[in-house]
């Protein structure tokens, strides 16, 4: 029988880091979020119409 054994205990020396270290956003990136947000907003609001 194998030995059960709790997540908790797993060794994970040999897993490298999934963290990443994150700057400051690009001008391009927030511009995009920004018309993406908006195009959202028009939706509600067209929604409201009907």
């Amino acid at each position: 029988m194998s030995q059960r054994r709790d997540v908790s205990s797993v060794d994970t020396e040999d897993i490298p880091s999934m963290r990443k270290v994150i700057g400051e956003p690009s001008e391009d990136l927030l511009d995009r979020a920004l018309v993406g947000w908006e195009r959202f907003l028009d939706t509600l609001q067209g929604a409201s119409d009907e």
